[in-house]
């Protein structure tokens, strides 16, 4: 005769008798607390169970055992992650700004870097655009209203409209504002458009299409946010049972090094002067915006209202976008050095899960094309140059 394996029937008297309850106190509990279906044991307290003659921890044992699981969603495991530690930290506007002072115009480094990121977000955005338009609409609103501009209107205009990079030149004698002319601003941006942007989109793209194809190999999604949680909060680096060893990382290592030479080609020649300048200049525009009483002056009601007159797509989450787009393409840059083996699948990894925090759609959407000589990852080792 074959075993039979058909699972038991869960009862309220089995689950009483398994948690340490006699008859007698079973009994009670059926009797006295007119419990009739385990359903019914998960509406008592413990209190309930204590005075019916259980004791008090087998009593908290039977109800959290009666507690549906909860699950974790993934956007909760994202925010959980800490990425100091594993990804490069961005410094502050006033360590930033005091790199450039003391040289980060004249070569390149990690604050010129930055730079060109700012530059290239705030020109993606529309930022450059918000001190003409904003100084025309003061002027109009005052016209509207039959009222001569108030005279914070002067301060204000020559905040918006003043160009000066004395501040961040001072280290290269010679250069100066007039250096920084709208044709050397337009080379830039187009140097931006044609290498920086596609190699920062296809870079995720394939970051993206490393994780899915892990993904399709058999592995749950949710284990593998759980997994790069614990790693980035110091936890182990252990496969769960069942997880196939993820795909080769030199598809993802080529990416880095083309967003490298992308970023070199944006720098050739003045590239890195311009690009310092424009940074600076996006983050006099930033500065001046956080003035209370730029709104009233334009007939808004409040920044965000300011802004959407301005048909300006600056929004109020544009400092956490250049938060961690930079340090998206600063974590990039160092890919190269991440030593092979766990700690380069924690790195890449958390860089991952980074990304998935960066609206996209807002740098004019997700895939903005893959750098000349790279192809979309189609295997487990993906594809080398």
């Amino acid at each position: 005769m074959s075993e039979d394996t058909t699972p038991a029937t869960v009862t309220v008297d089995s689950l009483l008798q398994e948690h340490g309850a006699d008859e007698t106190v079973a009994s009670k509990i059926k009797d006295e607390l007119g419990v009739t279906e385990v359903d019914d044991l998960a509406l008592l307290t413990e209190s309930d169970l204590v005075g019916a003659g259980m004791k008090a921890v087998p009593a908290r044992k039977l109800l959290n055992s009666l507690k549906p699981a909860t699950p974790v969603p993934e956007a909760a495991a994202l925010g959980a992650v800490s990425f100091d530690g594993v990804l490069p930290s961005v410094p502050d506007d006033g360590s930033w700004l005091e790199a450039l002072k003391t040289g980060g115009v004249a070569k390149v480094d990690q604050s010129t870097v930055i730079s060109a990121v700012r530059a290239a977000l705030g020109n993606r955005v529309g930022l450059f655009d918000v001190p003409k338009r904003l100084v025309e609409a003061m002027e109009k609103h005052a016209d509207s209203i039959d009222e001569p501009v108030d005279p914070t209107y002067f301060t204000l205009r020559q905040q918006l409209t003043r160009r000066s990079y004395a501040e961040i030149f001072a280290a290269i004698p010679g250069l100066d504002s007039s250096y920084v002319s709208d044709a050397r601003k337009k080379d830039l941006y187009g140097r931006i458009d044609q290498h920086l942007w596609p190699a920062i989109l296809g870079f995720y793209d394939q970051l993206k299409a490393w994780q899915e194809l892990w993904q399709q190999q058999g592995m749950n999604p949710a284990a593998l946010l759980s997994m790069f949680a614990s790693v980035a909060g110091g936890g182990g680096m252990g496969m769960p049972p069942g997880m196939m060893q993820p795909p080769d990382t030199n598809g993802l290592r080529d990416y880095a090094d083309a967003v490298n030479d992308a970023i070199n080609k944006v720098f050739a020649g003045t590239g890195a002067q311009i690009a310092a300048a424009l940074a600076y200049e996006a983050s006099q525009i930033k500065k001046t915006l956080e003035d209370p009483r730029l709104p009233a002056m334009i007939g808004a009601a409040n920044r965000d209202q300011m802004l959407k007159q301005l048909g300006v797509s600056v929004s109020s989450t544009y400092p956490r976008l250049e938060l961690n787009l930079t340090r998206f393409v600063l974590a990039i840059m160092q890919a190269k050095d991440q030593p092979a083996g766990n700690e380069e699948l924690q790195y890449f990894g958390t860089l991952y899960m980074l990304g998935t925090q960066i609206n996209w759609s807002e740098l004019g959407g997700r895939s903005g094309g893959l750098p000349h000589g790279l192809h979309q990852v189609t295997g487990i080792a993906g594809n080398r140059l």
